[in-house]
């Protein structure tokens, strides 16, 4: 009986939020023969495996992972080609990376919370310059780069779900997002069709 000499490696992985996340992920790798054992991490976001070298080709594990919304780094195997400060370099890449879309998110969030709660003044606030119709317009303008530029990882993995019949947190936060930026879009740009928003108009 020939015996399986199995490897152990660990690499990291980009785009889990929740326990339905380690899942999937878990699943995706267990279908691939001469995987032996699979226990991904939420908290340091890695997968440990072991398999068997001559059955199991890690860039197809790779591409299946990333197929259902998640990203597996191999470049980390890559040790007699790189020094050992770059072996980071993914993980720092993926921070920065969150962290700019936070700053950006920010950045936008602030006008857009002190003109909504400034509404609540209108005698000495924007209504003395803009009307509702064009103070909803600008926010409007700054809301959807927050959500589809910040937010654009929920999104993405929510159709990469959706293209495998399957729903997580990520699903959960584009469902109720999505519903409700498009119900105010619609309020926004076509409040015809809500016939009471002229009434709460003309009250305004």
């Amino acid at each position: 009986m020939k015996q399986i000499l199995a490897e152990k490696i660990s690499l990291p992985v980009e785009g889990m939020t929740c326990a339905s996340c380690v899942a999937r992920v878990e699943k995706a790798i267990t279908k691939f023969e001469g995987v032996s054992a699979v226990n991904v991490n939420l908290a340091t976001e890695k997968v440990t495996l072991e398999y068997d070298p001559s059955l199991v080709d890690l860039n197809e594990i790779a591409a299946t992972v990333e197929d259902i919304g998640y990203k597996i780094d191999l470049t980390i195997l890559q040790k007699e080609n790189n020094p050992p400060q770059e072996k980071t370099n993914y993980v720092d890449s993926h921070l920065n990376e969150l962290k700019s879309d936070l700053i950006f998110a920010v950045v936008l969030t602030i006008p857009i919370l002190i003109i909504n709660m400034g509404m609540m003044w209108e005698s000495i606030f924007l209504i003395n310059f803009l009307n509702v119709d064009q103070i909803n317009k600008t926010l409007l303008i700054l809301t959807t780069p927050v959500l589809f530029i910040s937010g654009k990882r929920f999104y993405k993995i929510f159709w990469n779900n959706l293209n495998h019949f399957s729903a997580d947190m990520n699903s959960l936060v584009a469902i109720g997002t999505g519903a409700a930026y498009l119900f105010s879009l619609l309020l926004t740009l076509f409040p015809e069709i809500f016939p009471h928003s002229k009434q709460n108009n003309h009250e305004l």
